[in-house]
């Protein structure tokens, strides 16, 4: 089995805790619509995504030269990379492990910052590159737009990369598109799979001053996006009625978290999604993924995110009946592992 990004297991399981989508997703519309388009595979798909960066557009008040449509938000942030080849990047830690990955690919100076040093590490490094996931994976903290837009601003000769692949699953407000306008020195990145289910169809867009977006696209290859993509990416914008209820989620959350808090021996990290880490105080994180993937239900180890110290795991949210059996699987651990 392979560490990776979450939900890479493959085999049968009764509760995937690992995986940053929402489980409720009801997309029967969507699977017949790509299913009467099938026959158009049989062609190429338009090399450079071009109606649905329109679209996007359309939906966002910016133009499309604006837009680049990539294979999944990694993509972005690869070509990203590849565009500021050699420069220097600093990274807001714990967060997502392809930043870092990309920079590296691409002969960057990576450094790392805590939340609480990134103003000071800014002024100090005098970085090409700021990273920021907001909100934030693994940890679901989320910097305020007030925030976001002061650090834009006060530092204009640095580019921000914004990830807000997970900003439906919060209830703050996020930068809105047509802020790139405002600021020459924002990308921002985002994902069409988290709040619908479909991370296998990969699909996401960077957003950035035409400028930036050209120099960017130079380095991508034709067809990255297939045809499939591309027409849920477009179903999706314009046939958008699901029926996510994020209050209600983020209730159960608290719920979840207060019942685990209860057991003793694991420390619940504030967050303001659906998903959120857990120190584990007892024994070592993966034993307690392989204890619980016997019961085949899979958590997300997070030993690996880059500046998070300590035995963790990275849970979402699912049904009352998911959570309560968690629950009970994580007080047999308690039972196991204090034996």
């Amino acid at each position: 089995m392979i560490q990776g990004h979450g939900d890479e297991y493959v085999g049968e399981l009764d509760a995937n805790f690992s995986s940053n989508v929402w489980s409720g997703a009801e997309n029967e519309a969507l699977y017949s619509h790509l299913a009467s388009i099938m026959p158009t595979t049989t062609h190429y798909p338009e090399p450079d995504a071009v109606s649905l960066c329109k679209l996007i557009a359309l939906k966002n008040n910016i133009q499309p030269a604006q837009v680049a449509v990539c294979n999944g938000s990694t993509e972005a942030f690869y070509l990203i990379a590849q565009s500021f080849t050699g420069s220097d990047s600093l990274i807001v830690a714990p967060t997502f492990s392809e930043y870092a990955d990309a920079c590296r690919l691409n002969n960057h100076t990576v450094h790392l910052t805590s939340r609480d040093e990134l103003k000071h590490n800014i002024q100090t490094l005098k970085p090409d590159l700021v990273w920021i996931c907001n909100p934030n994976n693994p940890d679901g903290l989320l910097y305020t737009t007030k925030e976001i837009r002061e650090l834009i601003a006060s530092f204009p000769q640095t580019i921000f990369v914004i990830d807000q692949a997970y900003k439906e699953f919060c209830l703050n407000e996020v930068i809105q598109a047509n802020e790139i306008n405002q600021y020459s020195n924002l990308i921002l990145v985002q994902s069409m799979t988290k709040r619908y289910s479909i991370p296998g169809l990969r699909l996401g867009y960077l957003i950035s001053n035409e400028n930036t977006v050209l120099r960017i696209n130079k380095f991508r290859i034709p067809w990255s996006v297939n045809s499939l993509a591309i027409e849920a990416g477009k179903f999706i914008l314009e046939h958008d009625k699901s029926k996510l209820n994020l209050e209600v989620w983020l209730e159960e959350t608290r719920l979840f978290q207060h019942k685990i808090n209860e057991l003793g021996v694991f420390k619940i990290y504030s967050s303001q999604t659906p998903y959120f880490l857990i120190k584990v105080l007892n024994g070592k994180a993966k034993d307690l993924k392989a204890f619980l993937l016997n019961d085949k239900i899979l958590v997300r180890e997070a030993t690996n995110f880059e500046g998070l110290e300590g035995e963790f795991i990275r849970i979402i949210t699912l049904s009352t009946d998911n959570n309560e059996l968690l629950i009970s699987k994580l007080k047999a651990w308690n039972r196991y592992i204090t034996a």
